[in-house]
């Protein structure tokens, strides 16, 4: 067995196709995602109802965000704006701004969100960061030309002069945190789905036996087919497991992605991954004659369960309940979730336990039913 093993590597190390597809495809599509979502800004309308010197100083101090694009308009087109669903957010600076600042009452400004997003979050820190920037400026004004009985606008106007135009809190190591899980979160999704073609690509040769008939010389040869077929699906999966490798490793210092700490946790996750996507996969085995049907089916199965799994955009981004239990059929969803939850949460392996569960009760009963259908057909031929 160990014999057939490295054989069936070799041949599988020769398909130049399977490993182009695995690491090449989901590195290329995880970086044009990943440009798209850095290189466009979050376009955030604005309208400024105090025209004061320190609603203005707000404007500029965002203006300089590299992260926040501002357009301003009226208050009235903001509300239309977001009652038709055009933008997500939108910053009302009230009246009373300025007074407000030197009074030391609460801040007039309105952020009118659409729905939560991690876009708005990076224009709610930025706006209350730089506004409470501007209110220890008012305050410090108030405090110095009380003490020194000057005049309050004229010191407000010196430390504004004196004022960087820089943003107050770190919005920039937020948003780069939030390209970082979009980057890490799309190299797993591309990950699971271009896995299945793998696994594909390992078991034609099962398929090309049946076409060039020598399946009846490998019935006939001194070793069980039991043993021949552990030894395809076992070749199979250590060819997936060192692509996957050398894609996370290509993935990690090409993107400067970094995985958490328990990487051991989630090699286990994948790894079981694989084990219910090599299962599935052999449940097609026995009803399919041609290479080509079965690369059609797979590639129409690794798109279907990769769109509905999450591979393409979170899950937790859609709305449709349909689509949200259709995806609790597919492999991808699990595997992207506890990946997920232990990359970026650092959620330990016991804490996806159901995931684990699930997984191999897929590959497992999918093995099983392959298994027993397989020589069912075998014995049915030699009658």
């Amino acid at each position: 067995m160990l014999r057939m093993i490295k054989n069936q590597l070799k041949l599988l190390f020769n398909n130049r196709i399977a490993i182009f597809f695995v690491i090449l495809l989901p590195i290329a599509l995880t970086y044009v995602f990943s440009s798209v979502g850095s290189n466009n800004k979050i376009d955030l309308y604005f309208s400024d109802l105090d025209k004061s010197a320190y609603s203005t100083e707000l404007v500029n101090m965002l203006k300089s965000n590299k992260d926040i694009n501002l357009i301003s308009t009226s208050e009235t087109e903001i509300q239309k704006k977001i009652n038709d669903n055009d933008i997500t957010e939108g910053l009302i600076i009230d009246k009373n701004f300025e007074t407000n600042l030197f009074n030391d009452k609460k801040l007039a400004i309105k952020i009118i969100e659409n729905y939560p997003s991690a876009e708005s979050s990076i224009v709610k820190e930025a706006v209350l960061g730089e506004a409470s920037t501007l209110k220890k400026i008012a305050m410090d004004s108030q405090s110095i030309s009380d003490g020194l009985n000057t005049s309050k606008a004229s010191i407000s106007s010196d430390l504004l002069k004196q004022l960087k135009v820089k943003t107050n809190i770190s919005v920039d190591d937020k948003g780069a945190s939030v390209t970082q899980d979009k980057v890490t979160t799309s190299l797993i999704g591309f990950l699971a789905m271009f896995l299945w073609f793998v696994i594909i690509q390992g078991f034609r040769t099962l398929i090309e036996e049946k076409e060039n008939d020598t399946l009846e010389r490998i019935l006939s040869a001194p070793i069980s087919y039991s043993k021949y077929l552990i030894s395809k699906i076992a070749s199979t999966y250590i060819f997936s497991l060192i692509l996957l490798v050398v894609t996370l490793a290509i993935g990690k210092y090409a993107f400067n992605i970094t995985f958490a700490q328990n990487l051991a946790a989630e090699a286990t996750i994948f790894a079981i991954y694989l084990f219910a996507i090599t299962g599935i996969v052999m449940l097609f085995v026995p009803f399919i004659k041609r290479q080509q049907t079965l690369t059609i089916l797979g590639s129409v199965l690794m798109a279907l369960t990769g769109m509905l799994g999450g591979s393409f955009f979170p899950l937790d981004e859609v709305s449709s309940k349909v689509i949200l239990t259709l995806s609790k059929f597919t492999p991808e969803s699990w595997v992207i979730s506890s990946v997920s939850n232990i990359t970026f949460n650092n959620s330990t392996l016991n804490s996806q336990m159901t995931s684990i569960i699930v997984l191999a009760a897929m590959g497992l009963v999918s093995l099983v039913i392959s298994y027993t259908l397989l020589n069912i057909k075998l014995k049915a031929e030699k009658v």
